[in-house]
């Protein structure tokens, strides 16, 4: 999985970060960058408790300067943590230390989420982001907006990582689990140019006489 390269992820001061910055390496270089369009994923979320799934955007170089437009944003498209069929939207950006900013649409609730397969999808151009649960939009934030390629993230992890372990509730899960994808999608905005007045693209033969 790609990395960030997060240049500037400084730490809030404290007794034993002052004045230090997060080492953050670039582990494999991604493989396919993408910028605007509508992307979108078909999936069935995880049943059990203690799972954090997610589909997203990421940019190897977020936090680099603190110009988001520059650097990138992080773009959470669909973030699920229970399995209530809660899911959210979220986007980061200036890096995940002193400097980090976010915005999230809150908790959207739908309970058909929890079973079947739905889909995700983020419009993303370059004045605005909308986002989409089973193709109705569900969110709609106007900035920071990333004019840089990104690459696409489908992950699942276990609540309480950070912490050193994983969720108590993880614990008790009957397993094994899934995050079952369907299909990842991308499309890209065509525009089509109108033909000149009094010229057409195509001709038609003519018609014959008494027709």
């Amino acid at each position: 999985m790609p990395t960030l390269l997060g240049y500037m992820d400084r730490p809030p001061d404290g007794q034993y970060t002052r004045q230090f910055t997060w080492p953050i390496a670039q582990i494999t270089p991604a493989r396919f960058m993408h910028k605007y369009g509508y992307y979108e994923i078909r999936c069935k979320l995880p049943t059990q408790p203690g799972w954090w799934a997610a589909f997203w955007l990421q940019s190897p170089t977020i936090g680099s300067t603190l110009d988001p437009e520059v650097s990138g944003v992080e773009i959470d498209i669909m973030e699920n943590f229970t399995r209530d069929g809660v899911i959210s939207h979220n986007i980061h950006w200036n890096g995940y230390g002193k400097d980090h900013r976010w915005k999230g649409s809150g908790p959207i609730r739908r309970p058909e989420l929890a079973e079947g397969f739905h889909t995700f999808g983020l419009y993303w151009s370059p004045k605005e982001y909308v986002f989409y649960t089973d193709g109705e939009p569900t969110w709609r934030v106007e900035g920071p907006i990333s004019h840089r390629e990104q690459f696409i993230l489908v992950s699942t992890e276990c609540n309480g990582y950070r912490q050193g372990g994983p969720a108590p509730e993880l614990k008790k899960a009957k397993l094994p689990d899934y995050f079952v994808v369907d299909y990842v999608r991308i499309f890209d905005e065509v525009e089509h140019e109108a033909p000149a007045p009094g010229k057409s693209r195509c001709s038609l033969p003519p018609l014959e006489r008494g027709r």
